[in-house]
């Protein structure tokens, strides 16, 4: 259903994803949140692109979406799960097994576009595993926060072996939707607010 902005043109969308994907979303995000057991620990991988811990703004970075999670969330990134000279591709199937979900960050599609946000192969692959999963996966943005990728623009980019994925997120994100909360209530450790 399109609204209307001031203007009268129609308002630019919360979603993408179909109102029947989102509250099947949003039920499946509560089933998990019902079925975890007090005291077991929530795990989510944070994937970014290599360049992003080399820069000044990581550890602000990493902060920001600590305070954007629940409280008691792990949240791991490569150094802390992996580390160094580490064998990720043939670690990552059982470690994605053990994970309550993933956030991707992606880099800028193109300069200027806050909203757009391209991942590599590696990234894609990630995605894929833990959206199998049934785990909620959520787009970091700088500006915007945490978004379900469920409720981003998805475009395949690439070919088959080097296949990418560009998400963008909804003109109309407004950092509320029932998708996000649900998302977060999935990965909220039980006994906590």
């Amino acid at each position: 259903m399109n609204s209307m902005n001031a203007t009268g043109a129609p308002a630019a969308p919360d979603s993408y994803a179909p109102p029947a994907r989102r509250r099947g979303f949003v039920q499946a995000m509560r089933q998990i949140a019902a079925n975890r057991s007090p005291g077991e620990p929530v795990r989510v991988y944070l994937s970014a692109p290599p360049v992003y811990r080399d820069r000044p703004n990581w550890q602000h970075r990493l902060d920001t979406i600590r305070k954007a999670l629940p409280d008691g969330v792990d949240l791991l990134d490569y150094d802390s799960a992996f580390g160094t000279g580490a064998d990720y591709a043939a670690q990552w199937p059982e470690f994605a097994a053990s994970l309550d979900g993933l956030i991707v960050t992606g880099t800028r599609a193109k300069p200027g576009k806050t909203r757009m946000h391209a991942l590599g192969s590696a990234a894609r692959q990630e995605l894929i595993t833990v959206v199998a999963a049934g785990k909620p996966v959520l787009l970091h943005n700088m500006e915007l926060g945490l978004v379900p990728v469920l409720d981003c623009k998805p475009k395949r980019l690439g070919t088959d072996d080097d296949s990418r994925l560009r998400l963008l997120i909804p003109g109309g994100w407004t950092g509320v939707p029932p998708t996000l909360d649900a998302a977060l209530d999935a990965l909220r450790p039980t006994g906590t607010a």
